[in-house]
């Protein structure tokens, strides 16, 4: 019996680390979402920036968009 009341603790540890572990991902890939989003309307040249910020703009606009689409690889293989 005690063997299986640890192994039911272990069970419940490893379904709360998982849990954790998507809620992590889904902030990750909700922020990365969000820099694209507020990056958009610079590299669509909707706005233009005038203090010489663009290139750091355009910077994080691909890494983010980067990211996002390695993220989606990994979670497909």
């Amino acid at each position: 019996m005690d063997n299986l009341k640890a192994l039911e603790i272990e069970l419940g540890n490893t379904r709360s680390a998982l849990d954790n572990q998507a809620k992590l991902i889904d902030q990750i890939k909700a922020w990365l979402t969000e820099e694209v989003n507020l990056q958009q309307p610079i590299i669509d040249g909707e706005e233009i920036l005038t203090d010489g910020t663009d290139d750091i703009c355009e910077g994080r606009h691909e890494c983010a968009d980067g990211l996002l689409n390695q993220i989606e690889k990994w979670e497909n293989e």
